[in-house]
């Protein structure tokens, strides 16, 4: 009987490494998180996608994947107003609490936010 744990074991070590290996590098599901890029109607200014990703990156998060989007919310047409635009990137799943702590949101709390391209 000993014989056989010893060898069930053995033969489990391997599986559990190479688990916990996927989970610290970052390999885990991406969570998206957004933040607002401050960009108001008739009006240049705010922040891009880049000054989001440097956010996180200077904070020791890895940016999966950004891209431009909008928050879902509708808006009166009047300059100066906000539009909506956001900045919505992936990051390792580990890593999203301390995304939150830099003033970004989930994105899945935010069920009529939609993707687009940054043109």
């Amino acid at each position: 009987m000993m014989h056989k744990l010893v060898r069930l074991a053995m033969l489990a070590a391997p599986a559990l490494v190479v688990a916990g290996c996927s989970v610290a590098h970052g390999t885990s599901k991406p969570v998206a998180v957004y933040m607002s890029l401050g960009t108001k109607q008739c009006q240049e200014g705010g922040r891009t996608v880049s000054d989001v990703q440097k956010t996180l990156r200077d904070a020791g998060i890895q940016v999966l994947a950004a891209t431009c989007g909008s928050d879902g919310f509708a808006y009166p047409a009047v300059c100066g107003a906000p539009d909506g635009r956001i900045a919505i990137v992936d990051v390792p799943a580990e890593q999203a609490g301390a995304a939150v702590k830099l003033g970004f949101k989930l994105l899945s709390e935010r069920p009529g936010a939609t993707r687009s391209s940054c043109s």
